[in-house]
Formats: structure tokens, sequence, C-alpha cells
């Protein structure tokens, strides 16, 4: 008799050996699957906290920038104020680290930006206008 190969792999024909190598390949992917499913389960509740907290996030967040924009688009019925209180704070912030004079014209250029930004300009200088004054090459 010759010591060929069976068919389950098994060179010396010995089939205990057959059997404690299926065993052990058999502990060795229920501890793999076990393990797997331990970081799965680990995985969804840490994504699934992660989620709820950002969804609630982006629920605060949409909440407060529309609160922001109805407070922008209100942001006529303050002018004086927002105009006033722009140019001590811009003013005053200068006039602390340059001086008086430095201070109040920041503060008249602050206030002049914010009365644009609430009021609008009127067109005096729209975005195309500028091209109309730069001088013209003759060809």
């Amino acid at each position: 008799m010759s010591k060929e190969a069976d068919s389950s792999g098994n060179s010396d024909g010995n089939p205990s050996q057959t059997i404690s190598l299926k065993a052990a390949i058999k502990k060795v992917v229920n501890a793999t699957n076990s393990t797997l499913a331990t970081f799965e389960q680990t995985t969804d509740e840490s994504s699934t906290a992660f989620a709820s907290r950002l969804t609630s996030l982006a629920r605060q967040t949409k909440y407060i920038a529309t609160r922001g924009m109805a407070t922008y688009e209100q942001r006529g019925n303050y002018g004086p104020q927002i105009i006033g209180g722009t140019a001590l704070v811009v003013g005053g912030a200068v006039a602390l680290r340059r001086g008086r004079f430095p201070g109040a014209l920041a503060g008249g250029l602050g206030g002049a930006a914010a009365y644009g930004n609430i009021y609008g300009y009127q067109d005096y200088y729209p975005a195309k206008s500028w091209k109309d004054y730069l001088p013209k090459k003759n060809d």
C-alpha cells in the first residue's frame, strides 16, 4: 500500500488528525466571528450616538441660523443704533491703539460701512460702473 493523499487532504491517512484539525479551524472561526460581532456592536453603538448628537447639533444650528436671518432682515428697524454702535466700537478700539484722530476717522468709516450694509448705497456705485471711469486706450 502506498501512502497517497486521501480526499480530505490527509497524507498519512490518520482520521484523528483530520478531526482535530477541523475542530481547531472551527474554534478559530468561532473566535473570529465573536470578535467581529463585538467590533460591529461597538461600532454601531458609537456611530448611533455620534449620529444622534450630529442630528441634534444640526437642528440647533438651523434654528440659530433662522433666527439670525430673521434678525438680519429687521436690521433697518434699528439702523441708528447699529450705526452708532459700530462707529463707537470701531472708533474706540482704534482710538485706544492709535489715538483720537485715527479713532475718529476709523469710527466714521465703520459707521459709513454699517450704513451701507443697513440701508444700501442705492446704486451710487454699482459694481459694473467702475469700468466706465477707467481711461480708454486709443488704438
